[in-house]
């Protein structure tokens, strides 16, 4: 993976994805084969320099509080200051907890001091084990942008989450894993195919639908456009016309490619197996 990389782990429960973290990270060693970060073993320490991880499931001492605990946790880090820490936590909405105990907090609160922690200042990658856990929507917002602004800063990030809505708004490549073995990979403009319906965008999808309906096309109301089958276009370039001959406000109109729970779906399937429980 290239600096500022941004990739999701998925594939059903029980694939692997927290062992293969874990083993990434060197906390787990590995039957077979080799794993290296930077050039160097994982059971190195120098290669897990600037590497940070949050798990699923974290816990904090009751009666610390976030500023103690990140004056703790430096004094073994040494990547990050006191300011970066309190900018990171006003990223994401809990800079009035810095001096809170973690056992006055809501879960939701932990959970975005923890993401602070775990992120703040420039780190080279972090491993994100479903870092939106317990967080409500604006939260979830905020670990987007997140995720984001770490990639632009050049951090990689990876990331493994069951909420492929949002994984799909922050990730540019996927790797789909299934008992704990590779079974796809890559970018998700090459891993999705064309399902052969259209998209129409637009802001009155029940009266662009009612009068293509009219036009002959099978079509359905969606949020934010419409969707039409395939197998009423046989002709696109016409089906262009016929939307702009409408007169009817629209932002565009394209051939429609899986989303990434489709592309889950398929890859999974084809793999063989139950896919009916997904990350």
């Amino acid at each position: 993976m290239s600096r500022g990389a941004t990739l999701a782990l998925l594939g059903p429960n029980g694939a692997g994805k927290t062992t293969f973290l874990k083993v990434v990270l060197g906390l787990v060693r590995h039957d077979s084969g080799y794993v290296t970060l930077k050039g160097l073993s994982v059971m190195s320490p120098k290669a897990r320099r600037g590497v940070r991880y949050l798990q699923e499931n974290v816990t904090f001492p009751s009666w610390i509080t976030p500023l103690l605990l990140f004056r703790q946790v430096e004094r073994v880090r040494r990547e990050s200051t006191a300011e970066d820490f309190t900018r990171r936590c006003g990223e994401l909405g809990c800079g009035d907890l810095l001096r809170r105990n973690f056992g006055k907090m809501s879960r939701g609160q932990r959970q975005r001091i923890a993401l602070a922690l775990t992120t703040c200042g420039v780190p080279d990658l972090v491993l994100l084990d479903e870092p939106s856990a317990g967080l409500d929507p604006a939260g979830r917002i905020l670990v987007r942008k997140l995720i984001s602004r770490l990639a632009a800063s050049g951090t990689t990030v990876l990331l493994n989450s069951h909420l492929l809505g949002e994984v799909e708004r922050v990730c540019r490549n996927a790797a789909f894993i299934k008992n704990g073995r590779l079974i796809d990979a890559g970018d998700l403009d090459s891993l999705s195919k064309h399902t052969g319906s259209v998209w129409v965008e637009t802001g009155v999808p029940r009266k662009m639908a009612d009068v293509l309906s009219r036009l002959g096309y099978d079509c359905r109301k969606d949020d934010g456009g419409v969707i039409v089958k395939s197998s009423t276009v046989p002709d696109f370039r016409k089906m262009v016309r016929d939307v702009l001959d409408t007169g009817i406000p629209f932002d565009g109109v394209r051939k429609k490619r899986e989303s990434l729970e489709e592309i889950f779906m398929r890859i999974m399937k084809e793999d063989g197996g139950d896919v009916s429980q997904r990350n």
